[in-house]
């Protein structure tokens, strides 16, 4: 946009130019610091990668060896040990000296007691200072041969003082060892002789320095001693078991000659000495021993047993009692389990469970792990359970029958007792129990209503006697004091008639019968009992008696009236 002043208007003009590719000019950037900077960097690196590109492709194209420096060839003259020697680096040089100081020093720690020991010692430091100087020259191809040498010598040096020290070692072991093996001399004739001149001959090649041929001396030697070893060995085994071989046979005598001389060449033998305090009883042991035998063939198991516990008593290390004893215990064992398990089955078939119950538990306490036994118990403790339930119901029924009541209902109670849930049995103690407390009542019943006609009062006895009528069971028949009571009572029940008598001015009171009147003559029917008559005036005295009125009698005349004034005294 431009402005122009238009000259005639004296006023300013906005002029507008319109370009559509306004903005959008390349502008030209200029070289900074940064710019340079970050080429510089960039093309560092640039660099380096595609070196690193070109040095793997060509590896891959003429080998990995083609950047690796070219080995000198040996000269046509030279071996290929005299090549690799003259090119030895020095850092191989230097570590093999380090090496051999380290070697070196430890020697020095060593004990040079031997004038042939300092000898190789001096030699070996003179060898060491010389290679020192030739690496100070930089002569490492010389100072590695010096220094492999060197260690060579080293080695052998280490050897050699172990050697000495075995050696000397040995030639103790040896001395020792002859004197032990002296009862051995005449089991081995010349074997201790040669070992021992074999040290001797040892010791001097020790103060020769010759250290390894007195190694093989004193191994030739103690050779020598193991013959005599093994020939005493073999003397006291074949003893051992000629020995042992006659306490199996009951031979006292022979069995204490082989263990003595077993002794003899082996002091504090234990194996001997036991032998021998075994000898002692071995004839009577033997004996128990055949008996216990004996007896296992006449299937006498416990005595058996007891034979065979006796003479483990008198020789605890007896094999052949201990196995006997068990044997024969385990044979009883045997014996008493089949014997009541054949026992326990045949009462089986027979059902006689009592007896299989007790048998199969002998049998269980002889062997408590039996499963089969185990549950031929269990099936005969049950069945005995249902053939004892059904033999008390059974019972309980026949008493029942019998009208035997409480029989019967201690029959169901001990069915019961062994089935709680039994129905019939529940309702038969029930049913016993209803007619016994039935029959408790009708005699209640019945005695009460005898007392009652004991007492004249027929008519609360009447009560009674019908009250125990009700309550009696239907099959129950009535004895004779029951039939008596009842004629009794059917006789006592009738009315009777009584004839009173009065004056008309007193009052008659029958008790519990009639109330207070005035008569003259007045038949009364009146059932039998005793009543209390009363007789009452106004300004007489009261007149009381009892009358008993009963069928079977002439019924009286009673006469009723008070005729005594009350002022009489």
């Amino acid at each position: 946009m431009a402005e122009e002043i238009d000259p005639n208007s004296g006023k300013k003009r906005r002029i507008i130019h319109w370009n559509p590719d306004a903005g959008r000019e390349q502008v030209s950037r200029r070289w900074t610091w940064k710019r340079i900077l970050g080429w510089t960097v960039g093309g560092f690196f640039g660099l380096l990668l595609v070196a690193a590109v070109v040095i793997r492709g060509a590896k891959l194209v003429f080998g990995p060896e083609v950047f690796s420096p070219r080995v000198a060839t040996a000269a046509p003259g030279e071996s290929v040990a005299d090549a690799n020697s003259a090119f030895i680096s020095r850092a191989k040089a230097e570590q093999l000296h380090e090496m051999v100081a380290k070697s070196l020093g430890e020697l020095r720690r060593m004990p040079a007691d031997h004038p042939i020991q300092l000898q190789q010692m001096i030699l070996m430091e003179k060898n060491y200072q010389q290679s020192q100087l030739l690496l100070g020259d930089h002569e490492f191809s010389k100072a590695y041969v010096v220094l492999e040498s060197l260690n060579h010598d080293i080695e052998a040096f280490s050897t050699n003082v172990k050697i000495k020290g075995e050696a000397k070692q040995a030639y103790d072991k040896i001395l020792l060892r002859v004197k032990d093996l002296e009862l051995a001399r005449t089991l081995a004739p010349g074997t201790l002789e040669a070992a021992f001149e074999a040290a001797g001959a040892g010791r001097q090649l020790l103060t020769d320095g010759n250290f390894t041929g007195a190694k093989k001396v004193f191994d030739g030697a103690f050779a020598e001693l193991k013959k005599a070893e093994q020939a005493m060995a073999d003397f006291v085994r074949d003893n051992l078991l000629a020995g042992q071989k006659a306490l199996s046979k009951g031979e006292k005598a022979e069995a204490k000659t082989a263990f003595q001389a077993a002794l003899e060449k082996a002091p504090g033998n234990d194996v001997a000495t036991q032998g021998l305090k075994r000898a002692e009883n071995i004839d009577r042991v033997y004996a128990l021993l055949q008996q216990g035998e004996n007896l296992e063939k006449q299937a006498q198991y416990a005595e058996a047993a007891e034979a065979y516990k006796k003479a483990f008593a008198l020789d605890a290390f007896s094999a052949a009692a201990q196995e006997g004893q068990s044997r024969a215990a385990r044979l009883e064992k045997e014996t008493k389990f089949a014997t009541a398990k054949s026992s326990a089955d045949a009462a089986v078939k027979s059902k006689d469970w009592p007896k299989a119950i007790a048998e199969f538990q002998a049998a269980l306490k002889v062997y408590p792990q039996k499963a089969d036994v185990q549950a031929a118990l269990k099936s005969a403790r049950e069945s005995a359970h249902k053939e004892a339930v059904q033999k008390a119901l059974a019972k309980g029924f026949a008493y029942e029958k019998a009208y035997q009541w409480r029989e019967a209902r201690d029959a169901y109670h001990e069915t019961l007792e062994l089935q709680p849930d039994h129905s019939e049995a529940k309702e038969g103690y029930t049913r016993a129990g209803t007619v016994i407390r039935a029959l408790l009542q009708y005699e209640r019943y019945i005695e009460a209503a005898e007392q009652l006609a004991n007492k004249a009062e027929f008519q609360a006895a009447l009560k009674r006697f019908n009250d125990a009528m009700a309550v009696k069971p239907a099959y129950l028949e009535a004895g004779d004091r029951v039939m008596q009571l009842r004629a009794l009572l059917q006789q006592q029940s009738k009315p009777v008639e009584v004839t009173f008598k009065s004056d008309g001015n007193t009052w008659v009171a029958i008790s519990n019968f009639r109330a207070p009147k005035k008569i003259e003559s007045e038949v009364i029917k009146m059932l039998p009992g005793d009543y209390d008559i009363v007789g009452r005036r106004k300004g007489y005295r009261d007149v009381q008696m009892l009358l008993q009125v009963r069928n079977g009698t002439t019924p009286p005349t009673v006469t009723v009236a008070c005729t005594v004034s009350a002022d009489r005294s």
